[in-house]
């Protein structure tokens, strides 16, 4: 395809039954399954790359084909009374297949993370009817003990070499350069010796290979399902990150994700018919399954699936992958940063890079934005994105102004979206007033599943009977209709004289020039009641070696506690974003100035109050034993 096609101006061949069946927020939604609505938008496109493996091409001309092979291979088996299957694989080829064949075979489609299978495998396959389970063989190991007990009858197991071509086989041979909680999965072969073992003697487990599947499904000719289907059934189990808590299972029915793609229907995003998607967020997560999956196939994107989450060797992938679209965690974005130049033209060929999941620092914008620009990057940061229950997929900053920027997160860009910020007791408050951020979507989940109290604290309808969201977000909307989220409203505390303290405006307020290239502040509270606020840092690459100034200038300038220092912040396994969690429970190892020469080294005890300890300085990088115990405080 050599004329380059924006994509609002796709041609679209809606199929002679598709109707108007609902219209939500002024935008209409269609009979049709979200892969008839996909392939209405790319029937006039079949030489354009749909999926792209490392060389290995699928085509949208060819894409149903390969659904069929999976649809009639599955069939096979004898599954038909398995209303949910459910899935357990990084972001590939068979992911993003699978989520069009599940869905087509009018089958719901569970996709919890790895680690939330891995921990309470009941929770999420025999408490959920699901008797398939699709998994890499890397994660099998990890599961093997509790399929018969589950009741698992099919195991279809995938390999990352299954798509890749002849020549990149030994690709994922080496795996040393992993970070060690990759290898522990990945490299742990004992384990995966151990596995075979336990599968050999399982006689109420079925074990197949996906690409015998997959060959059995290419000798049978049933077409694929076609025709209007019920937009209320439920096609989709997904799952909040668990940072705050147990996981809550999303249900998402069929409507939700064909209003998603209605919704950017004539928008124009800047974007072209075939420019490559880099594909790294888990479809495991709603942003990763519809906003980076089914949305951008909608689009005629090609999706470059990334299935080693691995942020250590993000700048090097996306140069590799030559990919013009990206959804990250901003995290990703703050390790290139430490890692600086690759190429000056490593980034020629991006066109958008954006992050969802969470609200980037103005510093971070700005070292994120020199980033981009010193390898080759032509376009600025792009804060948003991202598909939570809510239906708040695309309050983004597409249309920001490239020049001045910050971490604005949008105009909510679809006129289907709609948000308003709120007081406590639910009344719009003015422009430029922070509040609580309601959003109503025609792309929203449905319910969470059998929790009905959740549910009704998410969702409300009003007296205009709009359904409206409760995001759990304090935003802000601007003079010019964007809007800041500026962070969780749980992320406060209250002062001693009862005043409520928004840890993220102190995030907000780190600056570019300051000594440390990522902090969290966090609360830390005492058996009566009293909150003591302390920043936890990342230094910059520069600064490493001068922790006793970090100590000294940020407890100062920010009015801190106490200051921890970190090599690196863990990214949680499960969201791929900073380890939120872990950093509030971390409660050890603090220092705070005491003079010239001493620290307060300061541990809070989770059922006490503050221990301090007088030492030298220079301690936190080389630990010397404390001069003195003093009182509690």
């Amino acid at each position: 395809m050599n004329e380059k096609i924006p994509t609002h101006k796709l041609k679209r061949e809606l199929p002679s039954w598709a109707k108007v069946v609902r219209t939500i927020n002024n935008i209409d939604i269609y009979n049709m399954s979200i892969l008839d609505n996909v392939i209405s938008w790319t029937k006039n496109i079949p030489d354009v790359p749909a999926i792209d493996y490392f060389g290995n091409i699928i085509t949208f001309g060819e894409l149903p084909d390969r659904i069929k092979e999976y649809v009639n291979g599955l069939n096979s088996l004898g599954i038909a009374n398995d209303d949910v299957i459910t899935l357990c694989l990084p972001v590939t080829v068979e992911n993003n297949i699978l989520l069009y064949a599940i869905n087509n075979m009018g089958k719901i489609q569970n996709s919890p993370n790895f680690l939330f299978l891995r921990n309470d495998f009941k929770e999420y396959t025999e408490k959920k009817g699901s008797k398939t389970l699709i998994i890499l063989d890397a994660y099998l190991p990890y599961v093997i003990d509790s399929l018969e007990a589950c009741g698992i009858k099919n195991v279809i197991v995938t390999n990352l070499n299954d798509y890749l071509p002849e020549d990149k086989k030994d690709k994922f041979m080496d795996m040393s350069n992993l970070p060690e909680k990759l290898k522990e999965i990945f490299c742990d072969y004992e384990k995966q010796k151990d596995c075979l073992k336990k599968m050999s003697k399982m006689r109420n487990v079925n074990f197949i290979k996906m690409q015998e599947v997959i060959e059995v499904g290419t000798k049978i000719d049933t077409p694929l399902k076609t025709g209007p289907v019920d937009i209320d059934r439920d096609v989709s189990y997904s799952y909040t990150s668990g940072t705050t808590g147990k996981p809550k299972c999303i249900v998402f029915k069929e409507v939700s994700a064909n209003a998603l793609i209605e919704l950017h229907k004539g928008i124009v995003t800047k974007d072209y018919v075939g420019e490559r998607c880099f594909q790294v967020i888990p479809l495991t997560h709603a942003t990763g399954e519809r906003f980076c999956g089914y949305l951008q196939m909608a689009r005629g994107k090609t999706m470059v699936p990334q299935p080693i989450y691995n942020k250590d060797s993000f700048g090097r992938d996306l140069m590799e992958s030559k990919c013009n679209w990206i959804t990250a965690a901003p995290s990703f974005y703050t390790a290139g940063v430490a890692q600086g130049l690759i190429a000056p033209n490593a980034f020629e060929n991006v066109t958008r890079p954006s992050s969802g999941g969470e609200p980037v620092t103005k510093s971070n914008v700005v070292l994120i934005d020199n980033w981009l620009k010193m390898n080759g990057c032509k376009t600025r940061f792009s804060i948003g994105g991202g598909a939570a229950e809510d239906g708040s997929s695309t309050i983004c900053s597409y249309f920001m102004d490239e020049e001045t920027k910050t971490n604005e997160t949008g105009h909510p860009v679809e006129p289907g979206i709609i948000a308003k910020i709120v007081d406590e007791n639910g009344k719009i408050v003015p422009k430029g007033t922070r509040g609580f951020l309601h959003v109503s979507s025609a792309a929203a989940a449905d319910r969470y599943l059998n929790d009905p109290e959740a549910t009704r604290k998410r969702w409300y309808y009003d007296e205009n009977h709009i359904r409206w969201g409760v995001t759990g977000d304090i935003a802000v909307q601007n003079p010019d209709n964007s809007y800041n989220i500026l962070g969780r409203a749980s992320d406060s505390c209250y002062d001693e004289a009862g005043n409520i303290i928004y840890l993220f405006d102190i995030e907000y307020s780190l600056e570019s020039m300051d000594p440390v290239i990522e902090w969290e502040i966090t609360a830390h509270q005492d058996i009566n009641g009293k909150n003591y606020i302390v920043g936890q840092v990342v230094p910059k690459n520069e600064c490493i070696g001068e922790e006793d100034m970090i100590v000294e200038y940020m407890c100062n300038k920010y009015h801190l506690d106490a200051i921890k220092i970190y090599d690196k912040f863990e990214s949680s396994e499960v969201t791929g974003k900073r380890d939120f969690k872990k950093l509030k429970a971390d409660k050890v190892g603090y220092f705070a100035p005491l003079d010239e020469e001493h620290f307060y080294q300061i541990n809070y005890p989770e059922d006490g109050i503050p221990v301090r300890s007088i030492v030298e300085k220079k301690t936190i990088t080389k630990p010397q034993k404390a001069l003195q115990k003093v009182k509690k405080l």
